[in-house]
């Protein structure tokens, strides 16, 4: 089963497509949008972003589709969600005064770390399999970077700078 966001009926939203079947089962329902769908490692939960409060957020909801809870209150553009292995951290890009930052919050919405304070943006959080550091991508000085850091934050290496674009799959 695999999520993804389809505009089919004119609006972004999450649906599940189950390949053993061909079902094409729709998640949300909203007036605004609903994207970037991820499972939490369990597959009993899904993150994702929403514009329903008026400005990109991080939400959670059953993997059905029900209980959908905004988590970020902080920011007024939360996108890129990424679940920590252990399912009890969502790290995501956010802006902070004018420029996307790196930042973890708690599932339950408490907790809430800053990564990155830089003039670069930082974007595409992606979690080691063990849950000791976070990837992510950087523009800046006209080169694409590849960042890693402990996921308190500490210890930023540079991975890879180049021209070519950097981007999470």
């Amino acid at each position: 089963k695999v999520l993804i966001t389809l505009s089919k009926d004119g609006n972004e939203e999450i649906y599940l497509l189950d390949f053993g079947s061909k079902v094409l089962q729709r998640l949300t329902n909203n007036y605004s949008i609903d994207v970037s769908p991820v499972w939490s490692p369990d597959g009993s939960r899904i993150a994702f972003v929403s514009n329903r409060s008026g400005s990109p957020q991080i939400y959670i909801m059953d993997g059905d589709g029900n209980n959908a809870k905004r988590i970020t209150f902080a920011g007024n553009y939360n996108t890129s969600p990424a679940w920590s292995p252990k399912g009890d951290r969502i790290a995501y890009e956010g802006m902070v005064d004018g420029r996307f930052q790196i930042l973890t919050i708690g599932t339950d919405g408490e907790n809430l770390k800053q990564l990155t304070f830089d003039s670069g943006e930082g974007k595409s959080p992606s979690w080691s399999p063990d849950g000791r550091y976070l990837a992510f991508s950087k523009n800046s000085g006209g080169k694409k970077k590849i960042y890693i850091m402990t996921a308190s934050g500490l210890n930023l290496r540079l991975l890879y700078e180049g021209t070519g674009d950097c981007v999470s799959s």
